[in-house]
């Protein structure tokens, strides 16, 4: 995570007036530049003073749910505005009731009730601050995907962990590459050696290959069954 979780969903304080926090807060240098963490439009921009969020954004992103950003020292969107996930909002402040910079971030689902935002704790972090790449975004969401892919197919199998998984593919390659050798030798060959460049690149299977495995294992198989 990027910034740090200051203050959790729930917590209470000398602060809040013994009410709970109805979102999460990141600790971060005031003019940290924040962004949309999904597609939405902008339902309302606040100000509210030196009061509650002082100057804020809430968005209504496309799945229903309302992301609300506050204590902002500059609001960069318009009322009605389009976004799309990593538009740049504004900048994070110490505006409203704050002790010191940085970002509140809440969250209410489409009936209107406060949720906890904590799932999405390190997307709204990383969203935030300087060489935000949405292309790297959306990988490390496919590699979350990716890896719950892996152990779901490791639990299947009846193998204990991810690395035992990897290592498993890494001996069935090797050996599908030599058992179609004799039938196909161009590509039991290059099986082989890209197993083996494999090995040698790290102790475990790198993750990108895993992925790719079981699609290789397909085509092996539709050609064997083809010729």
């Amino acid at each position: 995570m990027k910034f740090r979780l200051s203050s959790e969903y729930g917590e209470l304080s000398e602060v809040r007036n013994s009410i709970p926090h109805r979102g999460i807060d990141f600790a971060m240098p005031e003019g940290t530049e924040l962004r949309s963490l999904m597609n939405g439009t902008v339902e309302r921009v606040v100000d509210f003073g030196t009061n509650n969020l002082g100057k804020g954004v809430f968005i209504r992103n496309e799945d229903g749910t309302l992301s609300i950003y506050g204590h902002m020292s500059q609001i960069k969107v318009k009322l009605g505005e389009k976004l799309q996930a990593g538009e740049s909002i504004g900048f994070s402040g110490n505006t409203g009731n704050s002790t010191g910079a940085h970002l509140h971030y809440a969250m209410k689902d489409s009936n209107g009730q406060w949720i906890d935002p904590t799932p999405v704790a390190e997307n709204v972090s990383n969203m935030s601050g300087d060489g935000f790449n949405f292309g790297e975004f959306i990988l490390d969401k496919y590699n979350a995907f990716a890896d719950k892919v892996i152990g779901a197919e490791a639990k299947f199998l009846g193998i204990p962990t991810k690395e035992t998984f990897q290592e498993t593919l890494q001996v069935w390659l090797i050996n599908i590459g030599n058992t179609i050798t004799d039938l196909m030798p161009e590509i039991g060959t290059g099986i082989t050696i890209a197993a083996g460049i494999a090995i040698m690149f790290t102790g475990n299977f790198p993750k990108y290959i895993t992925r790719w495995g079981f699609a290789m294992m397909g085509v092996i198989s539709w050609l064997i069954l083809a010729k």
